[in-house]
């Protein structure tokens, strides 16, 4: 088994003490850290730039091993961001962590994200970037304190201090589509995001055509396409059909049965048959619907 390096990604606000309280707590349960990256804003004379001094001045309490700390500044258009909310911040924010999370897995790296620090835009894009690009072993990180560490503000745990790291579920898009793993080259999220919608479409597009052409009937197929693209009434149907209303409900009622076995669902009604092709008919996707092969 090849050994991933465990690296910790950390949001900074004005608590410097998130930052190291949580190194701390990862390699007290043994998780040895190698790298520690800061995402962080950049506001001179205020508490941040404060946080900033004293964080890096922390850095030399992990001399032996030596663990390097690295800031990165969120930037837009080459300036630094004083705050993250403006729609532009939070979007350098996701690209960021993004390109951070990326980076690690590049290098066969494990994950912790540490989303404590900061406003909750940052802690919001950081979970967005870790559904997109986690793996299993990568690890999504949360800080609690209360009590005197809370209030004393030192930078590292005591015994008996009150303050914990609590994971955060994290539901993987890998796992929910394998496409998305062949996605991880793209280097901007944006883009990443625009090309996962895109299979998502084709996918959903393909699922809703196997169902219409090779599942219906196409006497079924008929039915169903006038209920869809006009939302009539079974005797609205039958007279435009020629049919009577009899064999438009037995039709109908076989396609229910027939999209709940599709979509392993427990039961379909005909306000959910509706929904689940109407993307179908009314954007004339795949082929004609009365072609009688499947």
């Amino acid at each position: 088994m090849i050994h991933q390096v465990p690296i910790l990604i950390a949001t900074l606000g004005s608590e410097p003490q998130v930052v190291t309280a949580g190194l701390d707590l990862l390699r007290a349960d043994g998780i040895d850290i190698q790298r520690v990256e800061i995402v962080h804003t950049s506001a001179p004379g205020t508490p941040i730039e404060e946080a900033l001094v004293r964080l890096k001045s922390a850095a030399a309490d992990y001399a032996s091993p030596p663990i390097p700390f690295v800031f990165l500044p969120l930037e837009g258009n080459g300036k630094p961001f004083a705050d993250t909310e403006s729609r532009a911040a939070g979007e350098a924010v996701l690209r960021l962590i993004y390109q951070r999370i990326a980076h690690a897995k590049s290098r066969g790296e494990t994950v912790h994200l540490l989303v404590a620090g900061g406003r909750k835009t940052m802690s919001i894009f950081g979970m967005v970037a870790a559904q997109m690009l986690f793996d299993e072993e990568d690890r999504l990180w949360h800080l609690y304190s209360t009590g005197d560490f809370l209030t004393s503000k030192r930078l590292h745990p005591q015994p008996g201090d009150a303050v914990q790291l609590a994971s955060i579920p994290v539901v993987r898009w890998g796992e929910l589509s394998p496409a998305w793993l062949s996605l991880r080259g793209i280097p901007d999220p944006w883009a990443a995001l625009q090309a996962i919608r895109r299979l998502q479409f084709e996918r959903r597009r393909e699922e809703i055509h196997s169902f219409v052409m090779g599942t219906l009937t196409p006497a079924e197929r008929q039915v169903v396409e006038t209920l869809v693209t006009t939302g009539w009434s079974d005797r609205e149907i039958a007279a435009h059909l020629y049919l009577s209303p009899r064999t438009v409900e037995q039709h109908l009622r076989a396609a229910y049965g027939k999209a709940a076995m599709h979509w392993e669902m427990e039961s379909v009604n005909r306000t959910q048959l509706v929904a689940l092709l109407q993307l179908y008919f009314a954007n004339k996707l795949g082929e004609n619907p009365h072609d009688n092969s499947p």
